[in-house]
């Protein structure tokens, strides 16, 4: 089966166009091949400025934060994107799917108290999942709050890279909480990460009830677990 490739009207990034279907296309490229997190909506503002920078730096002597149309930034993302979905989501060793009676739904993009980062076809969830990331947001939405959900899971299940887990709708990544209630990617140990708004995310996901544990790397958050790599975003992982 032949893939088509993306294709852009015009220039994203650094002096670029900026057209949104063209941003989107981008976003998602670089969520898919580089882990971005960036929520895809349309706007070139400074993260997705950033991650196109970031993810030229490993091929490019001097990245210039911009991804033309033809040109060798999106042919990478592409061919990254293309390499994955080459790649088997799923053994009968290690998968959930229809056959084990699997059941995913849907879960919408954006709402009141919160928003997508990830491509809908990598956000759908068991219905304890949905349960628990609609009742939290809207405990969020009661306090003027919300968070940005990442990867769950496909709808058909199995291996979804670069993640080993995320394989049946019971794992989720959800992004810290910002100072400035931005829609956007933060580290901690940056001015614009919210301890105070991170506590309220995770309080809200752990009334639910459901939740097995919660990976997170600020051990000044009641209820989580440090583990490497989590220090941009909460990995919640519910129970059987």
């Amino acid at each position: 089966m032949t893939t088509t490739a993306p294709s852009l009207s015009a220039t994203v990034g650094a002096g670029g166009t900026n057209t949104p279907d063209d941003v989107r296309v981008v976003q998602d490229l670089l969520n898919r091949a580089a882990d971005a997190g960036l929520a895809v909506d349309g706007v070139c503002g400074p993260d997705t400025r950033q991650a196109i920078t970031t993810y030229q730096a490993a091929f490019l002597r001097t990245p210039d934060g911009r991804v033309d149309p033809g040109g060798q930034t999106l042919r990478r993302l592409a061919a990254e994107v293309r390499d994955q979905k080459r790649s088997p989501r799923s053994d009968p060793a290690t998968a959930a799917g229809p056959a084990d009676g699997l059941r995913l739904s849907p879960f919408p993009g954006h709402g009141n108290g919160h928003y997508a980062y990830s491509a809908p076809e990598r956000q759908y969830g068991t219905d304890t999942m949905l349960q628990l990331l609609t009742s939290t947001a809207a405990a969020l939405h009661r306090v003027g709050l919300e968070f940005g959900a990442g990867d769950i899971s496909f709808q058909q299940g199995g291996q979804m890279p670069p993640h080993t887990t995320h394989r049946a709708g019971r794992h989720v990544d959800l992004r810290p909480l910002r100072t400035d209630n931005a829609r956007g990617p933060v580290s901690l140990g940056d001015s614009r990460y919210s301890r105070e708004g991170t506590r309220t995310l995770v309080e809200a996901l752990l009334a639910q009830g459901s939740v097995r544990r919660i990976l997170f790397n600020d051990a000044e958050v009641t209820g989580v677990r440090h583990f490497a790599g989590h220090d941009n975003h909460l990995h919640v992982e519910l129970g059987q």
